[in-house]
């Protein structure tokens, strides 16, 4: 099956960016390219709305999908790249988060090796941000202020890379990115890309019509104490309950019997940081909401 990739740059190769490897995460060390382009997006929208310019982070040529076949040994491991622009008149200083929206089986998340070194058996993943490329697994990249991107008005940081390895496990994985401030995490703007090896059907997987959701925001946010989920099921479904960490743990797990009701979250017992809350019907693909717990 040939290789296609659908608005957007993709590359099935790890680049040496210097040749100089992180010793810490394994990974390498990226420089970022910018270069100005803010007189060609805000200059054109002023001009169409009465001179008041009104721009956003933008992501350019967004990889949307990338197809490939598991014979290919340059299939082993997936690259795929877009652009992060400042187009507003702020310095922005950027994270990224990652969820997984869907995952083949077996997905080795959260990432674990065995004794020798080697991954557990399942698909796997890593992005790389800024000077580093994450440990497999990461679900978002480090706050501290030397390793956050600052990205100047005008201009665009070149440092995002995703890394999908298939592992051999043929179906469609979709990873979704959020860039957003370091003072917002649940601010920016997400985009969701689908990884198909010898799928089928190259898109993202639908529940049943009998498994439905109705399910309210994590309120308040962010969780700084007890915080709650509504949720409401069809008659007769039951659930599961996860919460992750960052690094794709599970922290808190409860089964759900009732049709509808709360999820209460805790932040007193949790350390300070993104988490992802999922909640499995009857095997369904999970539903997912990201919080944030600050003390």
């Amino acid at each position: 099956m040939p290789i296609r990739v659908r608005q957007g740059k993709g590359f099935n190769f790890k680049p040496d960016f210097n040749g100089m490897q992180n010793p810490r995460h394994d990974g390498y060390l990226r420089p970022m390219k910018c270069f100005n382009i803010l007189s060609i997006f805000c200059v054109v929208g002023a001009f169409m709305v009465n001179q008041t310019a009104w721009c956003q982070v933008t992501l350019i040529d967004a990889v949307e999908v990338f197809e490939g076949s598991l014979s290919d040994p340059e299939n082993d491991e997936i690259a795929v790249h877009w652009d992060v622009a400042n187009l507003t008149t702020d310095t922005l200083k950027l994270i990224v988060s990652r969820q997984v929206v869907q995952g083949v089986e077996p997905f080795n998340l959260p990432y674990v090796e065995d004794e020798d070194g080697n991954p557990a058996p399942g698909a796997y993943e890593r992005f790389c941000w800024g000077p580093l490329c994450y440990p497999y697994g990461t679900a978002m990249s480090n706050t501290s202020p030397n390793l956050v991107v600052t990205i100047l008005p005008g201009e665009t940081d070149s440092s995002f890379v995703s890394d999908y390895y298939p592992a051999g496990v043929a179906g469609v994985t979709a990873l979704e990115y959020c860039f957003a401030p370091v003072t917002d995490i649940n601010g920016g703007v997400c985009h969701t890309v689908l990884f198909c090896l010898d799928a089928e059907n190259c898109a993202l997987g639908t529940a049943d019509d009998e498994v439905a959701l109705e399910w309210g925001l994590i309120q308040p946010m962010p969780v700084r104490g007890l915080s709650t989920l509504s949720y409401q099921l069809k008659a007769g479904q039951s659930g599961q309950v996860h919460i992750y960490n960052a690094a794709g743990q599970a922290v808190w797990s409860r089964t759900v019997n009732q049709s509808q009701g709360l999820i209460y979250i805790d932040g007193n017992d949790m350390a300070e940081g993104l988490y992802f809350l999922s909640l499995e019907i009857n095997g369904a693909r999970p539903q997912t909401q990201r919080f944030v717990v600050q003390h």
